[in-house]
């Protein structure tokens, strides 16, 4: 009876219990091939929204060449290469496409690489490659632009070299040891955030310490747009970007205690990203700094889409990895 299997159930400790549900869910659920086909006609609309085009030339002179394994395949007039709907992106080559669906859910519920890889069976490195690969995809698409007020504010992340077999500029860290220099120092990364009252927002890596106005163009100056009104706190950096950029330009004075300015300026949003992004972080128990970029994307994708469904970004996700040509193979994050 089902009574004496739950009374096993909850002997088991809490890993065996999550093993014997992803296994009963198998069974039970198994990936609807026709949703994985629904999926492939959904990448195939969004990648060539203009036409089928060569995705190593760019060429519309393309003509049909037979099917692989149950996929299109296309031929280059021009360049004579051939290609299919998957060619250059994160999954192109994967002997695991059944898998695809599942590895983008774990990835929108944060599960960590040694569970990914245990539950779907494939090992530690091909979960790592995948993730990377398909954030460093989901990256490429760029950001919106900024528009109306505009909050931003810098937030820092420790220094993480792991993996790193030579360091040269400071003597190598065990895990959990703290900095030498306390505050904000050349040891910290940090990572300027911008936006917008409509949600879109950019978050990305900019240097080490404090930021120089410079340093802020790079990273969030193409994104903001010319009529915008930039709001920040009192720091002479962002007031030297807002005159670089010919900006608007509101200040908060923070250590007056001022929280709202006028009734409309703040930088409560930004500063909320941050303490959201920090809690979210800490499951990974320290990222490196190379990919440190990756997983604010990752974030910033899931801030966005956090009202949809979880099907609903499941498949944004897959769709989204999928949209723009992307070469990277497993020798690229090597090097």
């Amino acid at each position: 009876m089902w009574e004496n299997v739950y009374e096993g159930f909850s002997e088991l400790t809490k890993s065996q219990q999550m093993a014997l549900f992803e296994a009963i869910k198998q069974d039970l659920f198994p990936e609807d091939p026709d949703r994985i086909e629904k999926l492939l006609r959904s990448i195939r609309e969004a990648r060539f929204a203009s036409g089928i085009g060569c995705v190593h030339c760019g060429s519309t002179s393309v003509k049909r060449n037979g099917k692989y394994r149950s996929r299109q395949r296309y031929l280059c007039k021009d360049c004579n290469k051939s290609f299919n709907d998957m060619t250059n992106t994160p999954f192109s080559g994967s002997k695991y496409p059944e898998k695809w669906v599942e590895y983008i859910g774990f990835m929108i519920e944060g599960v960590t690489l040694p569970k990914i890889a245990k539950r779907l069976k494939i090992h530690i490195s091909t979960a790592f490659y995948w993730r990377h690969k398909i954030l460093n995809a989901i990256g490429s698409l760029g950001f919106k632009q900024l528009e109306g007020i505009v909050e931003s504010d810098e937030t820092f992340f420790r220094e993480s070299l792991k993996g790193r077999r030579v360091i040269n500029h400071r003597k190598p860290k065990k895990r959990g040891e703290k900095d030498k220099k306390r505050g904000i120092s050349k040891l910290k990364i940090a990572v300027v955030v911008a936006q917008d009252r409509n949600g879109n927002m950019v978050a990305r890596k900019a240097g080490t310490g404090r930021v120089t106005a410079e340093e802020i163009d790079a990273v969030i100056g193409d994104f903001i747009h010319p009529s915008a009104l930039l709001c920040t706190d009192t720091a002479t950096n962002y007031k030297e970007f807002a005159k670089i950029k010919g900006l608007l330009h509101e200040t908060i004075n923070e250590r007056q205690k001022q929280r709202v300015k006028k009734g409309i300026f703040h930088i409560q949003h930004v500063n909320n990203f941050h303490n959201r992004l920090k809690g979210w972080m800490e499951r990974f128990q320290g990222v490196g700094t190379y990919y440190l970029d990756n997983y604010l994307y990752w974030f910033r994708w899931l801030e966005i889409g956090k009202n949809m469904a979880f099907d609903k970004r499941v498949e944004q996700m897959l769709i989204s990895a999928c949209q723009k040509s992307n070469y990277h193979t497993v020798e690229t994050f090597r090097s």
